[in-house]
């Protein structure tokens, strides 16, 4: 019979037919995706996150037929089995089978963590995470089970070479909550591409300074997919956004010009670049002055929303990326003041502005040539709303409180939200205003990005100093106020020092072990930081101090901070 062989070659999963005997027998019984508590079967579209998919096997009930008993190995692929998506070792994926049915992970201290036991039918499940984004526009994976003794790995430790017939598969989606890297990001200063292994960031040499300089810099993060380079452009650009799909990325400038990038120029494919918003005169903020203020993506609807100044008046305008980029019609918001940092989140279709005079604005653009606004004014925030954040899988959303000290963040969620409709309308829902012990940063808490996948977020100061907080956010939503559950403030070293306004930090999940990782540019953005807030938030790699919010021994060490060289 046939052997398929598992191997990589330029990142990709390939399939290779061996000739060979008939070896191996069919494996019986049978495999299904499930949640943490291993109660339901095949809930394929029902996942909200890579770390809500949990592997079991055998019957659902304690009489039928199972999985022979042994060990087996599992890994997670695109629907094809072409391309290898579990990013840890082999060695790492590892379960048992006992009496027919899973009965949780084995193997070394890299093992992947169980769900809990199921009475019902005597299976412990077994988180199928790590793993990546699958290149499926369905948002389809394909979990494997693999006979242990059937299976080896090759030179590339991650790879399980084995018999395809003799192994079993369950297809599964993860739909709901899921997010492109890149999208629901504040419009601050920076982007991240994630493309494959490979993270690019666009940095703007500029901010709201008109004397700052012109230019946007491309600069590798992970993977080597591009030459370092600076971009010219005419006039001084403050914020990118990318979209991982398309692979464009916008930018807009202080003045009415938007910038449509991809790889390390002006896209070729659109004809008049920079095109111009409708933007008009310029609203201020406490860091500055602009037209074209930020910009944030919507790569799940191929959208940028860009914050601006329309004759004066703050508001927003929509630049639909498919096919030819054409702006849709600005509008104008009631609140009187827009967030320095808008989000738009793709999934429930709402554009978040938290604004300097503490109202936070909700704005459902399902229909975006008929946004409808509710206005949510929060009390006692001990200094000024400056950012929008939001960890759109659950639903918590974010604000910091610049000038405040200790770092006051308000925190709600959505998913209890009530919106009552007027001109403009309301919005209320589960909230507190959270002071973080330690966290002592330049300006105040200024700005936030959530890293979309793993529940971790970054508060960063302006204008100076170098302390950053890496904050954990509830994994689960829809029940009681919502509270950052843990927090750890310490300095990055190294003589940086944070950027100015409109932030310079963003956020997102390595596709090279899932990672939450923060980037920070610092003033001039000559160098940019790349911060690990998995391992700040892991005591065990990071000491902390006594009360436990702060870094015990000077700055972050190496393992937790790298610095990268901008053009």
């Amino acid at each position: 019979m046939n052997k398929n062989l598992f191997f990589t070659t330029t990142g990709t999963l390939l399939l290779v037919t061996l000739s060979m005997g008939n070896a191996f027998a069919k494996l019986t019984g049978a495999i299904y995706t499930t949640d943490k508590t291993g109660t339901i079967v095949n809930a394929n579209v029902n996942y909200g996150l890579t770390t809500d998919v949990y592997l079991s096997g055998g019957p659902q009930n304690q009489t039928a037929s199972g999985l022979p008993d042994g060990m087996y190995y599992f890994q997670v692929t695109d629907p094809s089995g072409k391309k290898l998506l579990s990013t840890d070792n082999a060695v790492c994926r590892q379960l048992s089978v006992t009496g027919g049915r899973v009965v949780g992970a084995t193997g070394p201290a890299c093992k992947h963590p169980n769900g809990t036991f199921n009475p019902a039918n005597g299976t412990t499940p077994v988180q199928l995470a790590p793993f990546l984004t699958t290149p499926n526009p369905g948002g389809v994976y394909k979990a494997w089970l693999i006979p242990f003794a059937d299976a080896s790995i090759g030179s590339d430790p991650k790879v399980i070479n084995f018999n395809q017939s003799n192994s079993k598969t369950d297809n599964f989606k993860i739909i709901a909550g899921t997010v492109q890297q890149g999208s629901c990001q504040p419009s601050s200063s920076l982007s991240v591409l994630v493309s494959g292994a490979n993270v690019v960031s666009y940095v703007p040499k500029g901010n709201w300074s008109p004397t700052s300089n012109t230019g946007v810099a491309a600069v590798n993060v992970e993977g080597n997919s591009i030459t370092n380079t600076l971009i010219p452009t005419t006039n001084v650009v403050n914020s990118c956004a990318s979209n991982p799909i398309s692979g464009q990325t916008v930018c807009t400038a202080n003045n009415a010009d938007v910038y449509v990038l991809k790889g390390t120029g002006l896209d070729p494919s659109v004809l008049t670049n920079p095109l111009t918003s409708n933007g008009s005169g310029t609203i201020s903020f406490s860091g500055g002055s602009c037209t074209n203020c930020g910009v944030a993506m919507d790569a799940t609807h191929n959208k940028a929303v860009i914050g601006l100044s329309i004759a004066g008046a703050p508001g927003f305008q929509f630049l639909n990326l498919a096919g030819t980029p054409a702006f849709e019609t600005a509008f104008t918001s009631p609140a009187g003041l827009i967030s320095e940092d808008p989000l738009i989140d793709p999934i429930r279709n709402l554009l978040l502005s938290a604004a300097e005079n503490n109202n936070y604005e909700i704005v459902n653009v399902t229909t975006s040539t008929t946004p409808t606004f509710f206005e949510n004014t929060i009390a006692s925030t001990g200094g000024e709303l400056d950012s929008s954040g939001e960890d759109c899988s659950t639903g918590i959303v974010l604000a910091p409180a610049e000038f405040s000290g200790p770092s006051n963040v308000f925190i709600a969620d959505l998913t209890q939200a009530t919106f009552t409709a007027g001109s403009p309308g309301m919005w209320t829902a589960p909230s507190q205003v959270q002071s973080l012990s330690e966290s002592f940063l330049s300006a105040g808490a200024s700005g936030t990005a959530v890293a979309q996948g793993t529940h971790t977020g970054v508060v960063a100061g302006e204008f100076g100093g170098d302390a950053i907080t890496a904050i954990a956010l509830p994994s689960t939503s829809g029940i009681g106020t919502p509270a950052i559950g843990d927090w750890v403030t310490c300095n990055i070293g190294s003589g940086f020092s944070n950027g100015f306004d409109p932030h310079t930090v963003t956020a997102y999940q390595s596709p090279n072990g899932g990672h939450a990782i923060a980037l920070l540019a610092n003033a001039g953005a000559t160098t940019f930081a790349v911060v690990d807030l998995t391992k700040m938030l892991d005591a065990t790699i990071v000491a902390r101090t006594g009360s436990g919010h702060g870094c015990a021994a000077g700055p972050l060490p190496g393992g937790v901070v790298r610095f990268v060289t901008v053009p």
